[in-house]
């Protein structure tokens, strides 16, 4: 009994000493000037207009502080075929921003729970009773589990995931499930993870799918043909969507009408069409886009938890917003979710990887000076530092989606794109803008450049 009550005793510090930790990280320390002025607008539409001019960037950009929207902007077409430009009304898949919502639903449904010392095997019956099955939850939010990446397999993007479930009945497991048990079980990685859980970041789909199945298995209370209600795509409509009237969002079907939704599209001459399994059309669209192709058909299921939704950047907005407040997640549950934990390895920039986001710290004095950024975030005076939240969610072939938090000044910065050229120009846009809004000048890289030389 002593032993036992030592063990939870532990267990309690490593709780407490976790939230002081992502409490120091977390308080607003350095932005003080935070008005966007005309100057930096004026700036901030000259960039844009040079991608939209030269054909290589059709979407939304979307900057807000506070309630304010202080910018927005729309181009190139919705859909081609029907002559519809986007505007803030038009719905872009968001890829892995998904992730943040289902880091949220996994934190909310297991609330006051330490996820460091729940693991997969604990919520997943049907889970091997490999190595595999002892990652924590912990791990795999913050990409440090040690399994691998499915999205590494391009076969997957054609062939599983439905549902109803379509393949071998006797395995009792719903089509998520049967997804997760061919490729996220460790069993072509020697039925272990490849490097110690919790020592390094790996980026993997994988575990944000888990993370899905988790959700369900919770709300289900069974795995299987489960309920419809139990779905995660239902689950996030009702834990999130709903409660701060995110309307014109949701999971992607393949089979759904979607009103507003952007038709995605790609560059003829994108170096990765070449691996799309979804067979583009031959021919490109209308003059002046006869160069650039519909998006391949891919399953949409096989995104799931980790990619799978779509959104406006008004609704966005509202998502941002909530997220300041305890409608979703109370601050507890913020200071974890938005604290620093896996170091990515980022070379120009410090960067860590949170439950569901990509935490990042800026110089706020001067542009280009990486920040101190050891591998453990409490070996540094992180606060020193300017922190934002960021994740560039991308859709195979067509939709990248840059969504930024600035945390400390209540601002954020949306780059929605339905068009691939190279895949990089949301992320040139929005890293054009925060150096704006940071720096007073947008620092263009030479990477990004190219892509407008080369237009």
């Amino acid at each position: 009994m002593k032993w036992l009550m030592h063990v939870k005793f532990k267990i309690m510090v490593v709780c407490l000493l976790s939230l002081i930790l992502a409490s120091c990280l977390q308080k607003k320390s350095v932005a003080k000037n935070v008005t966007i002025t005309a100057a930096q607008i004026e700036m901030i539409a000259t960039t844009v207009q040079e991608y939209c001019d030269t054909l290589v960037f059709f979407g939304t950009v979307y900057i807000t502080s506070a309630d304010a929207v202080v910018y927005e902007a729309n181009c190139g077409p919705q859909n081609m075929q029907y002559d519809i430009a986007n505007t803030t009304e038009s719905k872009y898949r968001i890829g892995s921003n998904t992730k943040a919502f289902a880091a949220t639903m996994l934190m909310k449904m297991l609330k006051g729970k330490d996820l460091r010392t729940q693991t997969i095997g604990d919520y997943l019956p049907w889970f091997p009773k490999n190595q595999c099955a002892d990652v924590s939850l912990h791990n795999l939010l913050t990409m440090s589990s040690g399994i691998n990446n499915y999205s590494d397999n391009e076969d997957v993007y054609d062939n599983y995931g439905w549902r109803p479930f379509l393949y071998d009945q006797t395995l009792n497991l719903n089509g998520p499930e049967d997804f997760s048990n061919r490729f996220c079980t460790c069993t072509e990685q020697d039925e272990k993870p490849t490097f110690t859980p919790g020592s390094k970041y790996q980026y993997s789909n994988c575990n944000y799918y888990l993370v899905g199945n988790i959700i369900e298995q919770i709300a289900a209370g069974s795995q299987g043909d489960i309920d419809r209600n139990f779905w995660f795509e239902n689950l996030l409509k009702e834990q999130i969507l709903d409660p701060i009237n995110m309307n014109d969002s949701g999971s992607f079907s393949a089979i759904g009408v979607y009103k507003n939704m952007t038709t995605g599209y790609i560059s003829n001459q994108n170096p990765y069409l070449p691996l799309a399994n979804g067979r583009p059309p031959l021919v490109g669209g209308p003059a002046p886009y006869e160069n650039i192709l519909k998006n391949p058909y891919s399953n949409p299921l096989v995104l799931y938890s980790a990619g799978d939704m779509y959104s406006t950047v008004t609704d966005m907005h509202k998502w941002d917003q909530a997220l300041y407040t305890s409608k979703i997640l109370d601050e507890a549950q913020k200071l974890v979710a938005f604290a620093p934990y896996s170091n990515t390895g980022n070379s120009t920039q410090c960067e860590y990887y949170g439950y569901g986001w990509f935490v990042t710290f800026i110089d706020p004095l001067q542009f280009g000076k990486v920040a101190d950024c050891p591998s453990d975030p409490a070996d540094a005076n992180l606060r020193q530092y300017e922190k934002f939240l960021q994740y560039s969610g991308s859709y195979p072939y067509s939709w990248v989606t840059s969504f930024n938090r600035l945390v400390e000044r209540d601002q954020s910065v949306m780059v929605f794109s339905n068009y691939v050229k190279t895949g990089l120009e949301s992320d040139c846009i929005a890293s054009e803008i925060r150096n704006i809004i940071f720096y007073s000048d947008k620092h263009r890289e030479d990477k990004c450049q190219a892509i407008l030389i080369d237009a």
